[in-house]
């Protein structure tokens, strides 16, 4: 996957390496990669995916113009990534049997568009992919793998799929992203502390280059982001499991600190109490 793309664009666009962001539609974008495969062949694909045709989509792949002797199966990367966004099991399912390789991108994408539509909050596509290999603790460049993404966006479901399928909650952050989540916060955090997450650790706290590369900011606890971003039912909940309230992050404050900064006065009642 990485001779196709270079990352997930901020929006979560995909961005292919050595382009700038393009405003053409999906399949006009993936006809102009440079790849051994025709770019008609690409143009058909998606058509076929988009509509849901799934026996034209296997005809086109069957045809005498799609080789994987004259062609790379890691073509088919980008027709995996709209077949993704798309929810189409199917066609995720005829690329992967027909050998295109697994990549943590394609749980990356899976666990976004569940997460961010919530479509209908099922674990189809997160088990798909973990039984065809994908890793819920493959990290990138920094400390953030699928289960991160999950944990801040997929519904439950999906976390507890991945936490049963080998994701590891001592990776990733994952308390930190709790933090963030929109919803459910309190529901997320359990598990994850049943799993191993520690409640104190400080962001980054064992992955030196993700630390090194965001030292300017004040690295903290859960509880720190908590108390920041003024969610108090989470910071009553993490003080409730015993978490350290008089810890400070690396400018030295403590989360009431922070949050007697940011005006979080609800907040500030809660660890008042705690002191």
């Amino acid at each position: 996957m990485a001779k196709v793309f270079s990352r997930l664009d901020a929006d979560h666009g995909t961005r292919f390496p050595g382009r700038s962001p393009l405003s053409s539609g999906p399949a006009e974008r993936i006809s102009q990669i440079p790849t051994r495969t025709p770019p008609a062949i690409f143009e058909k694909l998606y058509a076929s995916c988009v509509s849901g045709d799934i026996h034209r989509f296997r005809e086109i792949l069957d045809s005498q113009s799609v080789s994987l002797e004259s062609s790379d199966i890691c073509d088919f990367s980008a027709i995996m990534i709209e077949a993704i966004k798309l929810d189409g099991v199917q066609f995720i399912q005829e690329l992967l049997t027909r050998g295109l390789p697994m990549d943590p991108l394609y749980a990356l994408e899976a666990v976004r568009v569940k997460g961010k539509d919530a479509l209908g909050g099922n674990e189809e596509m997160a088990a798909w992919l973990l039984d065809h290999g994908a890793d819920p603790n493959s990290p990138c460049v920094v400390d953030l793998t699928p289960l991160s993404l999950a944990v801040e966006t997929a519904p439950i479901s999906v976390v507890q799929l991945m936490l049963s399928r080998g994701g590891d909650a001592r990776k990733g952050q994952l308390l930190h992203h709790a933090a963030e989540r929109q919803s459910d916060n309190i529901a997320i955090f359990s598990p994850l502390i049943e799993n191993g997450a520690d409640i104190d650790s400080t962001l980054y706290e064992n992955h030196h280059p993700s630390r090194a590369l965001f030292c300017f900011l004040a690295l903290g606890t859960t509880l720190h982001e908590a108390a920041e971003l003024g969610k108090v039912d989470v910071v009553r909940y993490l003080v409730s499991e015993g978490a350290n309230v008089g810890f400070k992050d690396a400018t030295g404050r403590t989360a009431l600190e922070w949050a007697q900064m940011l005006n979080q006065g609800e907040v500030v009642q809660v660890l008042e109490k705690r002191n």
